[in-house]
């Protein structure tokens, strides 16, 4: 019996690194208290360490998702994925700069020429001139969008070291104005499994 508990507990120790926070993100999530901001140096290494960003989580469903592909002191390069409409979901390459330790702001970059798409019945990627007409839809769409600059922070919500996610708010600032209106939660997912099963919603 001693020697089963022994193995069982080599076994646990091995496995719990697993279902650990990274060094870096275990030291954020050490000092970091509930409705408290966030600065931006934080903001950056949890955006370097997880694997999606998930808003508005229900279930395995977003209502978009980020996935950070570089960052850097400056800003960062990430990919966003949502449900366009009823047919296509869609991932395109945004960029965003920090501002006064606290922001990540938009820049005005053309995300259009980036976006790839699949069909959300199946799945399947949509290619060719079909992609070609949906990318002359989208840049007609936001080409009547408003031209009003958005900055976002971050207060800290809470962490989940077995689930390894961590909860923010993200609040928007619309040309320097807060509007508490677009206060919206974000999952952040640590784990690839958990986040590779996320969908979006429409």
């Amino acid at each position: 019996m001693k020697k089963v508990l022994v193995i069982a507990a080599l076994s646990l120790s091995c496995a719990t690194p697993s279902l650990a926070f990274d060094e870096a993100t275990a030291a954020i999530v050490a000092h970091h208290k509930a409705g408290k901001p966030i600065n931006i140096t934080d903001v950056a290494q949890l955006m370097r360490s997880s694997e999606r960003w998930c808003y508005n989580q229900d279930g395995t469903t977003c209502d978009w998702s980020d996935v950070y592909l570089e960052v850097t002191d400056a800003g960062a390069d990430y990919e966003i994925s949502n449900a366009w409409n009823e047919t296509y979901d869609i991932a395109f390459v945004d960029k965003g700069v920090f501002e006064d330790n606290r922001s990540i702001c938009e820049t005005g970059f053309d995300w259009v020429p980036s976006v790839r798409a699949s069909l959300r019945a199946d799945g399947s990627v949509v290619s060719g001139r079909a992609l070609a007409t949906l990318k002359a839809d989208i840049a007609a769409e936001i080409a009547d969008g408003d031209s009003t600059r958005n900055c976002f922070d971050y207060l800290w919500q809470g962490a989940d070291t077995a689930a390894q996610t961590i909860t923010l708010l993200q609040r928007q600032y619309v040309d320097g104005a807060y509007d508490a209106s677009r206060d919206t939660p974000v999952t952040l997912h640590f784990d690839p499994a958990s986040a590779a099963a996320l969908t979006w919603r429409w």
